[in-house]
């Protein structure tokens, strides 16, 4: 078998194509980069390099100073071989980078690049080092001179100023039933307000999470009338959000609400994510219930006093890394869901 000494071509060029771009110096936002490749033996004849042999002898170099990226770094200019859900390049979906063939036989191999707050412009090249131990580079004084340019912009934290948060009025699934219990539910969204950007992803924590109560985060009983109104507050955290709480049978996303079956032998369902690309917000729910004879019956589930309640936080990411953070007061839903900055 042909030893590996040499190579015929050494490039770099980013995912889209381009040899330069922006980048968010947030630590999050990833920029792909593709190294092309076509390793040699000593007669300059193509050889064939085994896919992780060759992620282990390649290395993301500053252009100019040789110096390496770091790997799997927090600090600085970084790089690894996994992306993530915060980049606008298209396609990729956060697999482990692949060393690959173009046509010609030369092996690509895809590394992401991302960078710490307050680094300047970098200009990255490629070192790789043979089988014979020879080291090859792709830099300003090296064998070969392909180079990426990546441009630092300010990391951004989104306020309320930033971010929509509506409700429209949604359905039940026993909504029409009305001979014992009444419910009026609300949906609440929680969106980026941007023509051209907007949230993938939501990290949401302080909320019930048992069966038949998952995603419920307040309740008030009041006083009144024999404790026959129940308020309550709902998160719906899972993701993708389009297919987590989807139902064939129903044709739509729904999940559990107003759950007493002790006593009041009710429950019900309320149709969530109801508007376009629900992955790019996060559904909320507040139900109004009015139920007859001795009011609402406890305990149920979790529910052992009239008033409990979570303060839901929300840490909210858009497509580049750049997050929002926010909180739903608990505590007070008898008029509707109330959303605030979270002070860091």
């Amino acid at each position: 078998m042909s030893t590996w000494t040499s190579v015929s071509k050494l490039s770099i060029i980013l995912v889209s194509g381009d040899e330069t771009c922006d980048i968010y110096a947030n630590g999050r936002n990833r920029i792909g980069v593709i190294i092309s490749i076509a390793p040699t033996d000593g007669d300059g004849d193509p050889v064939e390099v085994d896919s992780a042999h060759l992620l282990d002898r390649l290395w993301l170099i500053d252009y100019v100073t040789e110096s390496t990226l770091n790997w799997n770094g927090t600090s600085d200019w970084c790089y690894t071989d996994t992306t993530n859900a915060f980049t606008a390049s298209p396609g990729l979906s956060g697999e482990r980078a692949e060393a690959s063939f173009d046509d010609d036989g030369t092996q690509l191999v895809t590394f992401y690049v991302y960078c710490a707050p307050g680094v300047s412009p970098k200009s990255i090249g490629v070192q790789v080092k043979t089988d014979s131990d020879h080291i090859i580079k792709s830099s300003l004084n090296g064998t070969h001179q392909a180079k990426v340019r990546l441009n630092p912009r300010k990391a951004v934290t989104y306020t309320l100023a930033d971010v929509t948060w509506d409700y429209s009025r949604t359905s039940t699934k026993y909504g029409d039933d009305t001979k014992y219990v009444t419910t009026n539910a609300w949906n609440y969204y929680l969106s980026l307000r941007s023509p051209d950007n907007y949230f993938v992803t939501f990290s949401v924590s302080n909320y019930f999470s048992g069966s038949g109560y998952d995603g419920f985060f307040a309740c008030n009983i009041t006083p009144d009338n024999h404790h026959k109104n129940f308020y309550g507050g709902y998160v719906w955290y899972h993701e993708p959000h389009g297919s987590a709480y989807y139902f064939d049978n129903d044709g739509r996303s729904e999940a559990q609400v107003v759950n007493f079956p002790d006593g009041n032998k009710w429950w019900d369902y309320a149709k969530i994510y109801n508007r376009d690309n629900p992955d790019q917000y996060l559904c909320f729910t507040w139900v109004h219930s009015t139920t007859g004879g001795n009011g609402w019956h406890l305990p149920n589930g979790p529910l052992d006093t009239w008033r409990e309640w979570f303060a839901p936080e929300i840490y909210a990411y858009d497509r580049y890394g750049n997050w929002g953070a926010f909180w739903v007061d608990g505590g007070d839903i008898v008029g509707g869901l109330n959303l605030y900055e979270l002070n860091q």
